[in-house]
C-alpha cells in the first residue's frame, strides 16, 4: 500500500521515503527481525522499493520538521482489511533522539491516520520485556497489554518473550 503522503505533527513530518533518503537511513542503525540490519544504501533502496509496492504494509521516515533531519522510521504492517481491519505499528529512532517524546508523537500521528483515514478497528504492537522505553511509549499511546508470548524469538542465541499490546479505535477516539 503506497501512501505517498505526509503526516505532520507539532515537531515531526512522517513521510514516504525517497530513494535519495537511503544514505541517511543507513545511519539510523535499524535492525529488522525479517531483514536484519539495513546497513548499505543498496539494501535500503531494495527495502524502500519493496514497501512502496506492498499492499499490506507501509513505512514512513520520521523527520524533524524544523531541520528536515531523518531521525527514525515508523511502520504499519500485517494489515488485515477484510475481517479484522487491523495492523501492527512499530517504530525505531536513532539513539541520539531517544527520550524526547518523538516516538510517542510519531505514534500519535500514525494512529490518527490509521483510525480516521484508513478506518481501521484495531492497532497492535509488540515489544520485548526488557524494552521498558517501548513499553512506556505504548502505554502513553493508550495501548493495553494483552498478553505475553513465551519464547517468541531468539536474540543473541537466547529465547526471549514478546509482550503483545492492542489499541481499539473506540478507546483512542474517546481519549483523543
Amino acid at each position: 500500500m503506497n501512501i505517498n503522503k505526509q503526516i505532520q505533527t507539532e515537531r515531526l513530518i512522517l513521510r514516504s521515503y525517497k530513494l535519495s533518503d537511503a544514505r541517511e537511513f543507513t545511519k539510523l542503525g535499524i535492525i529488522f527481525y525479517s531483514t536484519g540490519k539495513l546497513n548499505t544504501p543498496v539494501k535500503v533502496r531494495k527495502y524502500f522499493t519493496h514497501v512502496s509496492k506492498s499492499r499490506n504494509e507501509f513505512t514512513l521516515g520520521i523527520f524533524l520538521r524544523e531541520k528536515n533531519i531523518l531521525i527514525g522510521n515508523i511502520e504499519f504492517c500485517h494489515m488485515n482489511w477484510f475481517d479484522f481491519k487491523a495492523g501492527e505499528i512499530s517504530y525505531h529512532l536513532h539513539k541520539k533522539y531517544w527520550g524526547n517524546g518523538y516516538a510517542t508523537e510519531a505514534g500519535e500521528g500514525l494512529i490518527n491516520y490509521c483510525f480516521k483515514t484508513l478506518k481501521l478497528h484495531k492497532i497492535y504492537a509488540d515489544t520485548e520485556p526488557s524494552n521498558l522505553a517501548s513499553q512506556k511509549v505504548l502505554e502513553k499511546l493508550d495501548f493495553k497489554l494483552e498478553g505475553t508470548i513465551r519464547d517468541k524469538r531468539q536474540k543473541k542465541g537466547k529465547w526471549v518473550d514478546e509482550l503483545d499490546y492492542g489499541l481499539l479505535k473506540n478507546e483512542w477516539l474517546s481519549n483523543n
